[in-house]
């Protein structure tokens, strides 16, 4: 999907905040006005016709209208991103963004930009919310209840293909799903039904709609769902789902030595759902995992397995990524073990573990006469976990490339994560293990291979990449316009990355980490590799082999098609 909106990039090449705007000797009040100040000059630097009619202060009615999302700062790099959406007329730009960062003394050192002029539409619908869902019922067959519209609210959307804007009402995760595509002519419905090799999540439908505000015409689709005060802790031991004995932190729950699975020191609990049906909306229990003693013993495998590999990624994400957990806001991790959904498959198995509700829900699985629980699979969890990261940072649109990049990128933190605990050598990627989800598919393969995407029939190349046929839209036949089968191709990049001398494991997880939060909505494969360079040229700044450094960093890509 290659967006009309119009990119923006600029990167100091020189030093951190040695730049040659105007500003750098400025005194800012705040880190948004000096945001808001090197954007609005490198767009009046920009001689392409959109830039200067955005920037051009004769027509203010064109001057984008920046609203601000979110701010965090970037520990391994020492600096603070500024992130804006933008809207025209009060109404927002459906991908617009601009993601800026600055040194702790507010001079600039990166922005990374998807700005578009909105022209030749009204901002007036003559289409009202109801009469959209309306439309969105005809066009699904699903039954949406009447309440859904109090959600919509008005976008302007530009059309990839021709370019032209619309009014459109954004309907977001209802209850319905675009027409199944899997009859089409080239559509292979093993492939479509791809994912984590697990088929389709066992969760509600839920798909966001754009619908023109004028003639009621379905314009796009994209799935919604990427298919505590501090305490002292108890020592805890219990013996996992690989029959490892492991150490992990609970809490106690009273006077005597009863315990909960709750770690307060990272923010991590684990329930028992009990074999709940997930279909019915079951609650989450009313207190974390118990046991008599700080020994779990072989209790409840599953719980440890989820307990100690959540608790693995927020270390991970907070000691090596500096990141305050999941959302960046020290939110409580939850784990639910033990979930089934008889509309997916009939219990007690449920193949599938998945991040929904900013929750995590683990299936199981029947081996050796006893069900194993999917929360043994710290990569799975890493991937799902990053989905989380994704969902407060950029919030890549879950369908075609920048749906491929939503899943390498879990993909990618999922496999680092494994590593970082499970090899023999974190350090030294030939001990590594590069299979997701070992042994999953029904054949006896993983999920996919890190380092081989070929042996599990997906693609490594942008030569072989998936694209929708002219006119098709994203949905569920064709698996959101390929995410999972194009995501190959970047994790190949990834692994090449990976396996280039000069690079640490540590100084590959910053920069995917920090490429994909400076990426915008609708991000593309080449929109990742230049976050990255731009990562790279701060991160390495001070290094004399930063050059070679970056044209390592376009070679990983470029063997794989991207430039």
């Amino acid at each position: 999907m290659a967006m009309s909106l119009e990119s923006f990039n600029y990167h100091d090449t020189t030093t951190v905040g040695a730049q040659s705007l105007e500003g750098a000797t400025r005194r800012f009040g705040s880190d948004e006005t000096a945001a808001r100040h090197y954007l609005d000059e490198l767009l009046q630097r920009d001689e392409r016709p959109t830039a200067r009619a955005i920037a051009e202060p004769e027509r203010p009615e064109l001057v984008p209208g920046l609203v601000v999302e979110a701010q965090r700062d970037l520990g391994p790099l020492g600096t603070h991103q500024v992130r804006f959406t933008q809207s025209y007329q009060d109404i927002p730009v459906f991908g617009a963004a601009a993601v800026v960062e600055l040194t702790p003394d507010r001079r600039l050192v990166s922005v990374n930009a998807e700005l578009g002029e909105v022209t030749g539409v009204s901002p007036v619908e003559s289409l009202s919310r109801a009469d959209a869902l309306d439309r969105v019922r005809e066009y699904t067959g699903a039954t949406i209840p009447a309440d859904a519209v109090a959600r919509g609210r008005l976008m302007f959307y530009q059309e990839a293909e021709s370019g032209a804007w619309h009014l459109a009402w954004f309907l977001g995760e209802l209850p319905a799903a675009p027409p199944d595509d899997n009859d089409a002519e080239g559509a292979d419905p093993d492939e479509a039904m791809d994912g984590h090799g697990f088929g389709r999540r066992p969760l509600p439908v839920s798909y966001n709609f754009l619908v023109d505000a004028h003639d009621g015409e379905i314009l796009f689709t994209y799935s919604a769902v990427p298919t505590a005060g501090p305490a002292t802790p108890t020592r805890c031991t219990g013996i996992d789902e690989d029959e490892k004995p492991q150490v992990f932190f609970g809490r106690l729950s009273g006077a005597g030595t009863a315990v909960l699975l709750e770690d307060e020191s990272r923010s991590v609990r684990t329930y028992d759902l009990q074999f709940a049906d997930i279909d019915n909306d079951p609650p989450v229990p009313p207190q974390t995992v118990p046991a008599d003693t700080s020994d779990y013993g072989t209790t409840n495998r599953a719980a440890v397995s989820a307990h100690v590999n959540a608790a693995r990624v927020q270390d991970f994400y907070t000691s090596v990524l500096q990141r305050d957990g999941i959302d960046d806001r020290g939110m409580v991790l939850i784990s639910l073990v033990n979930t089934t959904a008889a509309g997916m498959q009939p219990p007690p198995a449920l193949l599938n573990a998945f991040w929904w509700q900013k929750r995590m829900w683990y299936g199981q699985i029947e081996r050796n006469g006893r069900l194993v629980s999917l929360s043994r699979y710290l990569d799975v969890i890493g991937h799902e976990l990053t989905h989380g990261v994704v969902e407060s940072t950029s919030g890549l649109v879950y369908a075609t490339q920048s749906g491929a990049l939503n899943e390498s990128f879990a993909d990618s933190l999922g496999v680092i994560i494994n590593n970082w605990y499970t090899a023999p050598d974190r350090d030294d990627v030939a001990t590594w293990n590069w299979e997701i989800g070992a042994g999953l598919r029904s054949n006896g393969l993983p999920l996919r291979d890190f380092a081989d995407p070929t042996r599990t029939g997906h693609p490594d190349h942008m030569n072989k990449f998936r694209s929708l046929r002219p006119g098709e839209k994203p949905g569920p036949g064709n698996d959101n316009g390929w995410v999972h089968v194009n995501s190959n191709i970047h994790n190949k990049a990834i692994h090449n990355l990976l396996t280039t001398p000069g690079f640490t494991v540590q100084d590959v997880a910053v920069l995917v980490y920090l490429g994909l939060t400076r990426l915008t909505p609708l991000a593309t494969f080449a929109a990742a590799l230049q976050a990255i360079v731009d990562v790279g040229l701060t991160y390495f700044g001070g290094s004399p082999d930063r050059d070679a450094k970056i044209a390592a960093i376009r070679q990983a890509y470029g063997s794989v098609g991207i430039s």
